[in-house]
């Protein structure tokens, strides 16, 4: 009889054992979510994700139609392709992609809606949302707390309105995105000048990688010459003065990337975080809009420094500049920096590392950012103390373990003269050695001009970015 009775326990499936107890039910929405940033000194729209209950990356990229993950996500066994989709590539052309079931991702508190996934080759393990997940969302970027906010996606009349109702705090602006006609990524008008020299056209508006891409071709037959030119070696990068969505709003100087191969037909390249993020940006590719933000200035009547609005409308020089600390789930605090004023020979912002208790500690190290000249809104993010530190100035690297929070405490014109670029640095008082941690450019990290004795090298691909580590 018992055996019967197991056998019936087995066949019916109800009313023999507990079932266990349903998993939360998550919300599908991204609406209302404010997600931080991974850790970077490059501004990159990548968050924190679990994905099969892992901990991974995703990438937020309003400029891919689908999404995909790696096939470093599932070991040496990845999913057999449900089929194969030819997707458009902002570049130009097509590219044929094999397609997955989507494995189980979740993105803060949220399940995105994903039945399919594109499946990528990357040996690392990332996910990529593309418009699939993206279309519905208006993700607002604020790049000194490295944090993006979605919001239900609106038509570019109601933030024309925003902005007519906007406070005296901030200067707004609304720019107008376009749509590719054949993959429906979000396009902008951008000029790009080098000297006399200038191009004038619709750009990709990007969020994937964190430099703006010029293709080659055009480039050349406006008269723009690649920096490699002189030394005879492949075009990799452009030195420009300006890059430039409306007179006055952009980035100058900025080197950016050469595209050999673009062979698009409706665009010159992609406008990238290093133009868009010296601004809180709000990014609504559905809604046909890029409103960026920034802190009202003025220029004191005796021509002296730049001030700055702060909170209450009150302007001063002290307003200008910003720092934010988020605490990282391994203990450390990776420290981000801005400056709101225009920098024409660079600045150093001294901050001074504080306990637990919210008191100064005395390190014996001296800890600062560093900018190059460049136009307002630069702005950078680091790990505090980062892990290479550890072997180039332990001293340091252990003492600014016990640090929970930063506060700015001298402001200096110049940048660090051991810092090429926009860099984090840590000086230590007793030998006054200078160690830093830069931002990467196109030509590697903390690179400010290629050198003649760095050899040929191939013209950078659309897939060549390398994929975020994932997150500790």
């Amino acid at each position: 009889m018992r055996g019967v009775l197991l056998a019936g326990c087995v066949l019916l499936g109800a009313g023999c054992h507990s079932s266990a107890p349903p998993g939360p039910v998550r919300p599908t929405s991204l609406v209302g979510q404010t997600l931080p940033l991974l850790s970077s000194p490059a501004l990159r729209l990548t968050v924190a994700g679990r994905l099969d209950g892992r901990a991974v990356p995703v990438v937020l990229d309003v400029a891919r139609p689908l999404s995909l993950v790696t096939t470093g996500c599932f070991g040496d066994t990845p999913p057999a392709p449900a089929g194969t989709a030819r997707v458009p590539e902002p570049s130009g052309g097509h590219r044929s992609w094999p397609e997955v079931p989507a494995p189980a991702l979740t993105v803060g508190p949220v399940a995105p809606p994903l039945r399919t996934v594109l499946l990528s080759g990357e040996k690392g393990c990332s996910v990529t949302l593309g418009q699939d997940v993206l279309a519905p969302y208006a993700l607002t970027v604020e790049p000194l707390r490295r944090e993006v906010t979605f919001t239900a996606t609106r038509p570019r009349e109601a933030y024309d309105a925003e902005l007519r109702a906007s406070d005296a705090v901030r200067e707004s602006h609304v720019v107008e995105l376009s749509r590719d006609p054949v993959g429906d990524w979000a396009l902008l008008a951008v000029q790009v000048t080098q000297g006399t020299a200038s191009v004038t056209g619709p750009f990709v508006l990007g969020t994937r990688e964190p430099f703006s891409r010029l293709a080659v071709d055009p480039a050349l037959a406006q008269g723009l010459q690649p920096l490699e030119t002189a030394a005879g070696l492949p075009p990799r990068t452009f030195a420009v003065d300006a890059v430039e969505v409306a007179d006055g709003l952009g980035v100058r100087p900025l080197v950016m990337e050469a595209a050999g191969r673009w062979p698009s037909q409706s665009s010159l390249g992609r406008l990238g975080p290093d133009v868009w993020g010296h601004f809180t940006a709000t990014v609504d590719a559905q809604g046909g809009a890029l409103v960026l933000r920034r802190p009202r200035v003025r220029t004191p009547e005796d021509g002296g420094r730049q001030q700055c609005a702060g909170e209450g409308g009150a302007f001063s020089e002290e307003a200008c500049y910003g720092v934010f600390v988020h605490p990282e789930p391994d203990g450390a605090v990776a420290l981000s920096g801005a400056v709101y004023r225009d920098v024409p020979e660079g600045v150093r912002l001294y901050v001074e590392p504080r306990g637990a208790d919210g008191q100064r500690l005395e390190t014996g190290c001296q800890v600062g950012l560093s900018f190059p000249t460049t136009l307002r809104g630069a702005n950078t993010q680091h790990r505090l103390p980062w892990a290479s530190l550890a072997q180039s100035l332990p001293a340091c690297h252990a003492a600014l373990q016990a640090a929970r929070s930063y506060a700015v405490s001298l402001v200096e014109e110049g940048r660090q003269p051991e810092c090429p670029t926009t860099c984090a640095f840590v000086t230590e008082t007793a030998s006054r050695r200078t160690v830093c941690e830069c931002q990467p450019t196109p030509l590697g990290e903390g690179v400010a001009v290629p050198t003649k004795g760095s050899g040929p090298q191939p013209p950078p691909v659309e897939e060549r970015e390398l994929e975020p580590e994932d997150p500790k």
